[in-house]
């Protein structure tokens, strides 16, 4: 169970790394570059992003529910042994 709760761990930090680097993503969409104009909106392609994003939300959720498992399951183990 210690396992689990280990793996769920790192999977919601990957899918919060991995959040950061779609966040400055977006971010760096908006801000111009030095003089440089902002790029024409048929050149932003956002589609790729939101589709990380939501990928992402659901990777957090579920190693979330597979942390709050684990967490029950060892509370359960524990009141059985006492």
């Amino acid at each position: 169970m210690i396992d689990a709760l280990q793996t769920a761990t790192a999977g919601m930090t990957r899918a919060t790394d991995r959040l950061g680097t779609a966040a400055q993503k977006v971010a760096e969409i908006g801000a111009p570059a030095g003089d440089a104009a902002l790029p024409p909106a048929a050149q932003v392609d956002l589609s790729s992003t939101v589709a990380d994003l939501i990928g992402l939300r659901t990777s957090f959720a579920l190693n979330a529910a597979v942390a709050r498992t684990a967490d029950r399951m060892s509370g359960q183990l524990l009141n059985i042994k006492a």
